[in-house]
Parts: C-alpha cells; structure tokens; sequence
C-alpha cells in the first residue's frame, strides 16, 4: 500500500443505512419542527425551478409549504450519529430518504 496515493487504500465495503419513505405533507412539516428542535443542523441545501443553493431550515420549511421546493436536503447530527434527509416533494406525497452517514474521525 502506498500512503502517498490516496486511491491505493483499503475499501470500506459497508454501505451506509438508507431507509425511504412516503409522508403527508403534516408528516413533513413537522419534520421540519423536529430537526429544528431536536437535531444539530449542519447544511441545507434546496433545489427549485431556476436555483440550487444553501439555505436554512427554516426557508427550506417555507419553500416546502409553498410548494416551490424540488427537493431539499438536509445533512445533521442527531444523539451522536450523522445523517442526511433527502425531501422530495410531489403531488401527492412527499418521498423521504434518510442516510446514516459514517462517521468521520
């Protein structure tokens, strides 16, 4: 193995956890209120018709509730672990995919 090369290193084979999901737009909502109370935000990230950029939480619920949301990603920490919830709205039901992150040192 040679250090100076970063490709030459082992690879971890574990994926990372990855659950889905499909919820109501009241579900969604009080995502939102639960990462805002309960987790450590990191990134916001929001895609919409023209703009792809960070944004926080709180604009993000906003533009999730007027509809002009594409989809949102949300990267936290919550009792230690770090994940991400990707939010992808629809007509009819929002798509939620949640990733535990691995750990970095």
């Amino acid at each position: 193995m040679n250090i100076d090369d970063p490709f030459d290193q082992p690879i971890d084979d574990a994926l990372p956890e990855l659950l889905q999901a499909e919820w109501g737009a009241d579900q969604v909502m009080q995502l939102f209120d639960d990462l805002r109370d309960g987790a450590e935000v990191e990134h916001v990230q929001m895609r919409a018709a023209k703009d792809d950029r960070t944004t926080t939480l709180a604009e993000a619920k906003l533009a999730f509730a007027d509809g002009s949301a594409q989809a949102i990603q949300v990267r936290y920490r919550f009792e230690g672990e770090m994940w991400c919830d990707t939010i992808l709205p629809s007509e009819q039901t929002t798509k939620i995919i949640r990733t535990r992150l691995p750990q970095t040192s």
